[in-house]
């Protein structure tokens, strides 16, 4: 009987890397893109935990009433100083209430870096004219535009860091039960279900790209993975109109009315009126600076 043996072709090692597989090659445009897109998702509506602090332990409303005194504040001063003084209190709060300085600027870092990229040409000549400062490529700086990109940079980072701050010091279920009381039903039940349903949009889009990259054995170019991004996002808008619809009927058959049910709002106390009063104290003095 002749005896069997294995194949030369078998026997010869593999000369690349299985794109589905573990390996340490360079991820494509697909996983770049998701993976990106995912992370932003659930680091902006990622409730978690929030650590034990005095800022932790203020009345819902009160608190999304003062940070909203706050956040106007920033957009109506006009001094450098106010808003440098604005951001220094946001950043001793950080401290105060053990949020920590690196994850207020982890957070706060994106929308910065978008504005000064979008504030950049406002530094040069042909669209702030003013005083010669320096010269760049043949376009001239003006010392006009430095100080109007920079004062919009800081109005930016002071607003940022306040909406980062109120994130790390709010559970989600704090804020939604704040926001009730502060805003008609209708509107504080919507942006619960989207807060809701967009984290579960994004758990179906990682699933399919999951699902495509373990049946996936030669490489696809970037049109192709483009494409494909580009089919996903139309079917999960479908999908996301379709289970609206669904959820909804289901939530009118069981008796919702427009608005979430929560526990009765207790007594603000000192606390809570010391942060409203110091909150309003900076909103009226945007009127004057």
């Amino acid at each position: 009987m002749e005896k069997m043996t294995l194949p030369d072709w078998m026997k010869e090692a593999p000369t690349a890397v299985c794109p589905a597989s573990s390996g340490k090659e360079r991820k494509g445009f697909l996983d770049r893109s998701l993976r990106n897109f995912a992370s932003v998702l659930k680091r902006a509506f990622a409730s978690g935990k929030t650590k034990d602090g005095p800022m932790q332990n203020l009345e819902p409303r009160a608190k999304l009433a003062g940070f909203f005194l706050l956040i106007l504040a920033a957009a109506l001063f006009e001094s450098w100083i106010f808003i440098l003084a604005l951001l220094v209190m946001t950043v001793c709060l950080s401290a105060m209430t053990k949020a920590g300085a690196a994850p207020l600027l982890v957070r706060a870092l994106p929308a910065i870096v978008f504005t000064a990229v979008m504030a950049a040409p406002a530094v040069f000549s042909f669209v702030t004219p003013g005083a010669p400062l320096a010269g760049v490529g043949g376009l001239t700086i003006t010392a006009e535009g430095v100080s109007t990109a920079l004062f919009f940079v800081l109005r930016v980072s002071a607003i940022a860091a306040l909406a980062a701050l109120l994130v790390l010091t709010t559970a989600e279920a704090d804020f939604f039960r704040g926001l009730g009381r502060l805003l008609p039903g209708f509107f504080s039940a919507a942006l619960f279900f989207t807060f809701k349903y967009c984290l579960i949009l994004v758990k179906t889009a990682e699933g399919a790209a999951l699902a495509r990259k373990s049946r996936t054995i030669d490489s696809r170019g970037v049109k192709e993975a483009q494409r494909w991004f580009a089919s996903r996002a139309a079917f999960i808008l479908k999908k996301s109109l379709n289970t609206a619809e669904e959820v909804s009927m289901a939530m009118v058959s069981r008796g919702f009315e427009g608005r979430v049910a929560t526990a009765p709002a207790g007594p603000l106390g000192f606390a809570e009126y010391l942060w409203l009063g110091a909150s309003s104290f900076f909103f009226f003095l945007s009127f004057g600076f």
